[in-house]
C-alpha cells in the first residue's frame, strides 16, 4: 500500500464514520420524534424506565438501520472524500505527478468492497440473531401484548393456530394443531388450553392437551390402551414443533422475511411451498444484488468529482444527487413490488436496478478524463 493509498483510505474512513453517525443519528431522531408518545404510553413507567426502553429499542435497531442505509453512507463518504481533495487542489497535484485518477479511485473502491462485506455480515449474522427484537413495536418493548396466531405452517405439513400468544411468557392459549397428509386432508387434530415453550427440548408443553385421529382405520383397541375417552380423544402432554416463540413474534412484523438469514429463507421456502415462495425467492436474490447496487451507486457518483476540469463542488454534488437519487428510488420501488402474480420471474425486481443502472455506471467510470 502506497502513501497515496493510505492517505485517501484514511480520509475515506473518516468521512465514512462521520456519515454513518450523522445519517443513523438523524434516522433515530426522526423516528423518536414521530413515536415518542408510544414509548410513554405506560403511565406507571418512571422517566428512567422510559429512557431505558428507548435505549433498548434503538440499540438493537442500529443493526437494521445500518443495513438499510449502508449504500447511501458509502456514497456520501466517498463523494465527501473526493470533493475535499478537489476543493484543496490535491487532485491537481496528483495528476501533475503523472498519477491517473483511476489510481485515486482504487482505494475508495477497495474500501467500498470491504464495507459491503461488513453489510453482508450484519445482514446474515446480527440481524437474524436479533430479529425478534427488531420486530417489536414502539409501544410494546417488553412483549406484553398478546396476539392471535392463525394457520402457521409447521413441520409434517401441519398448521398451528392459537387464540392468544404471549411473547414475553413464551406461551400460547387455545392452541390447535391440524395435521395433514400429502393430499392436504386433515388426519389429526391436537388441542390444548395452554402451551409453554421448552427451549432445551424444542417442544411445546401442553396443558389439558388431547389428540383426535380422523383416519377411518384407527385401531380402537390401541386408542383405548393410549387412554382415549369415549369421544376418541387421546391425552397428549407435548408437541414438537419448528415454530419457536421467536419466530411467532417475528412474523408479526410487516417485513419479517427480510430479517432472516439465507439458510432460514431456504427453510421457510420449503415450509411455505404450498402458499407460494415468490417473495422468498425475491429476497434471496436481493441479498446478492444489494452489493452490486451499492457499488453501482458508488460508480454513478464518484465520476462527478474525479474530473481534471475542477467543476464546482455544489454543481457536481447536485448532479450526483439527482442521478443517484433516481437510482435509489427505482431500487426501492423494485424491492417493494412482486411481479410473480403477473407471470414474471420473482427474481426480476431484484436484478432490474442492476440491469438499468449498471451500464450507466460503467459508461460514467469510463468517461473519466485522467
Amino acid at each position: 500500500m502506497k502513501i497515496l493509498d493510505r492517505y485517501i483510505l484514511r480520509a475515506f474512513l473518516t468521512n465514512y464514520v462521520i456519515a454513518l453517525a450523522v445519517m443513523i443519528g438523524l434516522y433515530i431522531l426522526l423516528d423518536l420524534f414521530v413515536n415518542l408518545d408510544e414509548f410513554t404510553n405506560v403511565q406507571s413507567d418512571t422517566r428512567a424506565q422510559t429512557v431505558a426502553k428507548i435505549i433498548d429499542y434503538y440499540g438493537y435497531n442500529l443493526f437494521l438501520y445500518f443495513g438499510q442505509l449502508a449504500g447511501v453512507i458509502l456514497l456520501v463518504g466517498a463523494c465527501c472524500t473526493l470533493a475535499r481533495l478537489h476543493r484543496t487542489n490535491e487532485l491537481t497535484a496528483v495528476m501533475a505527478s503523472g498519477t491517473s485518477l483511476y489510481r485515486v479511485a482504487t482505494p475508495v473502491l477497495m474500501a467500498a468492497l470491504a464495507m459491503n462485506a461488513l453489510w453482508f455480515v450484519d445482514q446474515e449474522v446480527f440481524i437474524p440473531r436479533f430479529a425478534d427484537k427488531l420486530a417489536r413495536k414502539h409501544g410494546d418493548i417488553e412483549g406484553r401484548v398478546s396476539f392471535a396466531v392463525w394457520f402457521q405452517p409447521d413441520r409434517d405439513n401441519a398448521l398451528v393456530s392459537a387464540t392468544h400468544f404471549h411473547p414475553r411468557a413464551k406461551e400460547m392459549r387455545g392452541m390447535i394443531v391440524m395435521k395433514r397428509d400429502s393430499s392436504n386432508r386433515m388426519t389429526e387434530v391436537i388441542r390444548a388450553d395452554r402451551a409453554s415453550w421448552d427451549e432445551e427440548r424444542r417442544t411445546w408443553h401442553l396443558a389439558n392437551g388431547y389428540r383426535m385421529n380422523f383416519l377411518g382405520d384407527a385401531d380402537p383397541a390401541a386408542a383405548a390402551q393410549a387412554g382415549a375417552d369415549e369421544l376418541g380423544r387421546v391425552p397428549v402432554t407435548e408437541y414438537a414443533s419448528d415454530l419457536t416463540p421467536k419466530e411467532l413474534a417475528l412474523q408479526q412484523a410487516s417485513l419479517w422475511s427480510h430479517l432472516v438469514s439465507l439458510p432460514e429463507l431456504a427453510s421457510l421456502q420449503e415450509r411455505f411451498a404450498e402458499s407460494g415462495t415468490g417473495e422468498f425467492v425475491k429476497i434471496k436474490h436481493q441479498r446478492l444484488t444489494v452489493v452490486l447496487i451499492n457499488m453501482t451507486l458508488l460508480c454513478l457518483g464518484i465520476p462527478f468529482f474525479l474530473n481534471r476540469e475542477r467543476p464546482s463542488v455544489l454543481v457536481a454534488g447536485g448532479q450526483c444527487l439527482l442521478l443517484c437519487g433516481i437510482c435509489y428510488v427505482v431500487t426501492f420501488i423494485c424491492q417493494s413490488v412482486n411481479l410473480a402474480p403477473w407471470g414474471f420471474n420473482p427474481a426480476l425486481p431484484a436484478w432490474l436496478p442492476v440491469l438499468l443502472f449498471g451500464p450507466i455506471a460503467v459508461v460514467s467510470m469510463d468517461s473519466i478524463k485522467t
